[in-house]
């Protein structure tokens, strides 16, 4: 089916009615009066006032009943010679189909925009005080990585009003915003400020003085569920950088509102991750192994930062999750967090901060595979990966078995329900980075920008194979947020093996569906599992498996502490071998939001 990457929503906000796109049919920098049409000419063409428009189009593109919105092809390349500058509304995206044995995860099937030149990607901003709204949807902008690509923006230039959605900003270089640089001021009293929101969002390996990703000169955005990776502030200061603090700032009541950054992830960059002015919130946030955490700079109370995982920051040994600007003048709000730095301003004991020194970070490698829990005993958080079924990737909290209960964390289950009287109380955001719907009351909610979940059960898992095969596959993705128990832990938490024989890792236990097993199942604590047939036999093997994690061990009841999973092993003389686990989507009911729906009884029962 066709996969539409703006919603009719989305479309009526940027004031166009549904009707024909203007697709791209060249991936070149072109003007000429051809049947080709361009990303260039199809942008000049939308820069013509509407009732200015030939109905006949421009050079190719556009004509009677097009609208304005721009249609690239999935995983193209179009190249750009110099900027272009957006002078109206309108929308950029990806379109693509999808077939039923295809997934269509936002993010992933992105067309890039490459600038080829020494030059910004876009310009956006027109002389009139109007505002537009220009719509970015799942297109990759790649910078011209050269020093500079410009000196206001390396990748985009804002003056109005931008919206981007699973987009992907890199290689970007400039002296102000490597990624973005937004005005954030109106140009007059009859003017709009310009401003930017961004969603589901890679901002990585761009450069800049100050502002390595983005640069705005006031408080003017709105970013969640983002993630910003190895991007560079040569001066050491903010990755997202604000200038000055909010106009009216000394009219704000606590918490503010309009401006934030909330469920996501800084990660790796050189320089402080975030600089904090008045009229800024950010809450839910993970920000680990920068050079720089916060830099504290709210006078007037105005900004804050709460329910966030704010550790191991700093360069050469030193711990800097924190810096005071001004240490007399400074009301930064810190609320819930997880810090590691004593000079952090934890405030009152009210506040609910808590000060871990020296933690153990990544168990593993930067990115990539999490050490299993024998392996690494110590570690808070997975390395940073992103799983086949998802765009963005993120560091998810461990429950390491040292812990006693569901509380023994200090990331998982520290949020809290109401402000009892706390005025500095800000609640978790509703959902996490990836979507996952946190408890509607946030009661013992989790710090960071992921909420570990655990799914009460397991999609459909098997393979097809053939006549002396065996089967191999991995279940870690499939158990959500969580780790198999190690077999050494079986006894206690249920008692010997039913079966009679030594525990498998997970404790696992096997329930054939008819009739006896036709092969051996064996599961590993790194999550790998093999199924060897018992011969040469045609049909299927069906049966349950039944698994504990490192969260479920902590219901009480026994039969709670399982996950079950419908295994199915096909075998036949012929064929190739194929995956039986459940494909995921992109779309608003995609592999997250079944978690929500169906997932959480696992975990939350003990979230009381």
């Amino acid at each position: 089916m066709l996969k539409r990457s703006i919603g009719i929503g989305v479309l009526c906000f940027a004031g166009h009615a549904y009707s024909a796109e203007i697709n791209i049919t060249t991936t070149e920098d072109i003007v000429k009066d051809d049947k080709e049409c361009s990303l260039r000419e199809a942008v000049e063409y939308l820069n013509t006032p509407e009732k200015d428009r030939s109905e006949d189009g421009y050079m190719g593109c556009g004509g009677k009943d097009s609208s304005a919105i721009i249609a690239l092809e999935k995983s193209k390349v179009y190249k750009l010679d110099k900027s272009l500058d957006l002078k109206a509304a309108m929308d950029i995206r990806t379109v693509y189909d999808t077939t039923v044995s295809e997934t269509a995860i936002a993010g992933k099937n992105n067309a890039t925009i490459e600038m080829t030149g020494q030059n910004r990607i876009f310009t956006i901003d027109n002389s009139e005080d109007a505002s537009f709204v220009v719509n970015l949807k799942e297109i990759t902008l790649q910078g011209c990585k050269k020093d500079v690509c410009a000196d206001l923006g390396g990748i985009i230039y804002n003056n109005k009003a931008l919206i981007l959605d699973s987009v992907i900003l890199q290689g970007g270089y400039a002296r102000l915003g490597g990624a973005i640089y937004n005005v954030g001021l109106a140009a007059s009293e009859t003017a709009a400020a310009s401003s930017f929101a961004m969603r589901n969002t890679l901002i990585a390996e761009n450069t800049s003085v100050d502002g390595g990703a983005i640069y705005s000169l006031a408080p003017s955005f709105r970013i969640y569920n983002s993630v910003f990776k190895n991007n560079t502030s040569t001066s050491g200061s903010a990755i997202v950088f604000t200038l000055d603090e909010s106009a009216n700032a000394d009219k704000l009541t606590f918490p503010p509102s309009n401006y934030y950054i909330k469920n996501s992830t800084f990660y790796k960059n050189k320089g402080f991750a975030i600089n904090l002015k008045d009229g800024i919130g950010l809450n839910n946030l993970t920000i680990v192994k920068n050079t720089g955490g916060i830099s504290f700079d709210s006078a007037l109370g105005q900004g804050y930062l709460a329910n966030s995982i704010l550790i191991g920051n700093g360069a050469n040994g030193a711990v800097q999750d924190c810096k005071i600007e001004d240490s007399a003048a400074d009301k930064s709000v810190l609320f819930n967090n997880l810090v590691s730095q004593t000079g952090c301003p934890i405030g009152d004991a009210a506040d609910l901060n808590t000060l871990l020194t020296d933690p153990a970070l990544i168990a593993g490698n930067d990115e990539g595979v999490c050490r299993n829990l024998l392996e690494d005993k110590v570690s808070l958080l997975c390395p940073y990966t992103a799983p086949s079924n998802a765009f963005l990737g993120y560091l998810r909290p461990r429950m390491l078995l040292s812990y006693v209960n569901m509380f023994s964390s200090p990331i998982l289950n520290k949020g809290q329900t109401t402000a009892n009287g706390n005025a500095n109380f800000v609640a978790c955001e509703l959902t996490d980075q990836r979507g996952t719907s946190r408890l509607t009351d946030n009661a013992w909610c989790d710090r960071g920008a992921i909420e570990v979940t655990v799914p009460a059960s397991i999609s459909k898992l098997g393979q097809d194979i053939t006549y002396g095969q065996i089967a191999k596959f991995n279940i870690l993705e499939s158990l959500g947020d969580s780790d198999l128990l190690p077999k050494e832990q079986c006894d206690a938490e249920v008692g010997p093996n039913p079966a009679g024989i030594p525990w498998q890792d997970g404790c696992l236990v096997i329930e054939q569906k008819w009739g006896a097993s036709k092969g051996k199942t064996v599961l590993n604590l790194n999550g790998d599992l093999t199924y060897t047939p018992n011969g040469n036999w045609h049909g299927t093997d069906d049966f349950n498996i039944k698994i504990i994690t490192s969260s479920t061990r902590f219901n009480e009841q026994v039969e709670a502490k399982y996950i079950n999973a419908l295994v199915t092993i096909k075998q036949d003389t012929t064929g190739t071998m194929e995956s039986k686990t459940v494909e995921t989507s992109g779309g608003a009911l995609g592999f997250y939001s079944l978690f929500v729906l169906f997932g959480l009884i696992g975990l939350r029962k003990f979230k009381k």
